[in-house]
């Protein structure tokens, strides 16, 4: 049997730990008409399940023939595809004849000044397009991940606002970090998507976790004891990702043991590779675009030795203010790199983070 964990970024697991009914909440709202979800946007950390939540709305609503599902990405050629790929659809459903496409587009011949007169006149060209696909019932989903500010971003959410305020049958699902898309909805062009619909993915619950785990390994003719279920998922703290990554080592494991018994060895046999992974994989990026005093009140919790700090003790440790630690420490909650934890109190939310940063600490005094 294949391993079903599968913790590459980007693709959709054949484990898919749905947050509730989220997927299906997205879903019945955008079919609804004058929905907040219209206009969505899907932020969490690294791992978080982001791409993995957008994806599963887009094959879902890929099964309706009323949904056209556009799939983007932010670089050069972000408007051109989002025009060609409608044109696509209006000719796959013979909306418009393909002759008719290629011989005039906007008045022009089709040739390489297309992609000029495409992103000079976008508003226009897509206004058109919409109002073809409305006009016969469709509705088109616009996806984006890896969400961050630029000049072609902010031409196409501009013109999206205007698109919404015709009633056109248009709806924007974008994914990206918490710092990406506050930056987003800041900027002072894109105001309108401060009342965008904030999707905030939380860590995942422990319950469900500790049941996915038990199905999976039972169902394949494990034996698996509640009590290392509940060591296993503890060492995941909610994260998405590190929920098919310590599953994927496990399920490596067990089969490399050849027994059909899952003990706390077998975990702990594969514990330093799924640390390395995360390392590797999420925590380097994480820290390495911290600012200098987020570092410094990151390595100040671990200073202090402890699994949930005062934030009195961080101030005392790095010599700052109540008001001056209040600052980072709303910046890293928002960041999702750590949780409040009781009155006065944070912990880290990602699973061995601090030995991450205990390990950089170490880094940069020799």
């Amino acid at each position: 049997m294949d391993n079903p964990f599968n913790p590459s970024f980007g693709k959709m697991p054949s484990v898919f730990l749905k947050r509730g009914s989220l997927t299906q909440e997205i879903i019945t709202e955008l079919n609804r008409n004058n929905s907040p979800f219209q206009t969505s946007l899907i932020y969490g950390q690294r791992g978080s399940g982001k791409t993995t939540l957008m994806t599963e709305v887009a094959a879902q609503l890929n099964k309706d023939t009323k949904w056209i599902v556009v799939n983007l990405v932010l670089d050069d050629d972000l408007l051109i595809s989002l025009i060609n790929q409608l044109n696509n659809s209006l000719v796959s459903l013979k909306l418009i004849k393909d002759f008719d496409l290629k011989v005039s587009f906007m008045g022009v011949g089709v040739e390489a000044s297309v992609n000029k007169q495409i992103i000079e006149n976008f508003q226009l060209v897509f206004q058109n397009i919409l109002e073809k696909l409305t006009k016969k019932g469709y509705k088109v989903l616009l996806c984006i991940d890896e969400v961050h500010l630029t000049p072609l971003l902010k031409k196409l959410a501009s013109v999206y606002q205007i698109m919404i305020s015709k009633n056109l049958n248009v709806s924007l699902l974008m994914a990206g970090l918490p710092e990406n898309v506050s930056e987003i909805q800041n900027d002072d062009v894109l105001t309108f998507l401060l009342r965008a619909h904030r999707i905030v993915l939380n860590p995942l619950d422990i319950e469900s976790i500790k049941e996915s785990y038990q199905h999976i390994f039972k169902n394949a003719g494990y034996q698996i004891d509640l009590k290392i279920i509940l060591y296993m998922t503890k060492q995941t703290l909610g994260f998405a990702y590190a929920f098919q990554l310590l599953g994927y080592h496990v399920w490596n494991e067990a089969q490399k043991e050849s027994k059909k018994e899952i003990t706390k060895q077998t975990i702990d046999n594969i514990l330093d590779t799924y640390i390395s992974d995360l390392n590797r994989n999420v925590y380097f990026k994480v820290y390495s675009e911290m600012s200098q005093k987020e570092k410094e009140f990151v390595q100040a919790m671990v200073k202090a030795n402890s699994t949930k700090v005062k934030s009195q003790t961080i101030g005392e440790i790095m010599h700052k203010s109540a008001n001056y630690i209040a600052v980072y420490r709303r910046k890293l909650i928002d960041d999702q790199v750590i949780k409040p934890n009781g009155y006065g109190y944070v912990s880290f939310l990602l699973p061995y983070f601090d030995k991450f940063v205990e390990q950089q600490m170490i880094l940069e005094d020799l």
